[in-house]
């Protein structure tokens, strides 16, 4: 895949969280290769929650630009843990995530509609890239 660069573009704090009391902050921003836009993405956790809490990556995937619409992209869920051996990723139903309702969303995937695809290759490429290049989530790499 060619390479990715990150554009980070808005955040919000919201809480505090039902269980534990603390806040919780999304961040989101665009994914581009030098071609195209090739996703938007949202990751959403609790502060100072990330070991017990992990946190949630949604990619809004596909064409972007003049002449598209929601029912050219598709959202893509993964939760995401720190593992003793380092960041995990696990896809997830993505019907159930707050960007399923966005009005840039044309269809919410599950699952089994990501695992062993191409868009699960596209979408681990572009959370990777998002948590190497967004600063604003270095809390979920640990101390």
């Amino acid at each position: 895949m060619e390479a990715l660069e990150v554009e980070p573009t808005g955040a919000n704090d919201t809480g505090p969280c039902e269980c534990c009391g603390n806040n919780s902050r999304c961040v989101w921003g665009f994914v581009h290769t030098s071609e195209a836009s090739l996703a938007s993405y949202f990751v959403h956790w609790t502060l100072s929650r990330v070991a017990d809490h992990g946190a949630n990556f949604d990619l809004i995937l596909g064409r972007w630009g003049e002449g598209t619409s929601a029912r050219d992209r598709v959202l893509v869920a993964l939760a995401y843990r720190l593992l003793e051996s380092g960041p995990g990723f696990m896809v997830i139903d993505a019907g159930g995530r707050p960007a399923a309702s966005s009005e840039l969303v044309g269809r919410a995937l599950a699952r089994a509609e990501v695992v062993g695809q191409p868009v699960a290759t596209q979408a681990f490429a572009i959370v990777d890239a998002v948590l190497a290049q967004d600063a604003r989530i270095a809390e979920l790499l640990g101390a």
